[in-house]
């Protein structure tokens, strides 16, 4: 990636604190869930509230356990 790139793209994380992430759901239907996060350069963590259903499909979009 470019420096300068990189740059631009840490300032805007540290700007802010929410983002929505995108998707397709495995019923091909689009989800789309607003999550706050944190970053450490580039690595971002996040975090939402909500039930058992809301979490599993944030670990489907994202991939994770």
């Amino acid at each position: 990636m470019d420096a300068e790139i990189g740059e631009k793209i840490l300032t805007l994380l540290d700007q802010h604190r929410i983002m929505t992430i995108a998707t397709l759901r495995p019923d091909g239907w689009p989800q789309a869930t607003t999550v706050g996060y944190a970053n450490e350069g580039l690595t971002l963590y996040s975090f939402a509230s909500g039930t058992a259903r809301r979490r599993q499909i944030w670990r489907e979009m994202i991939g994770c356990r």
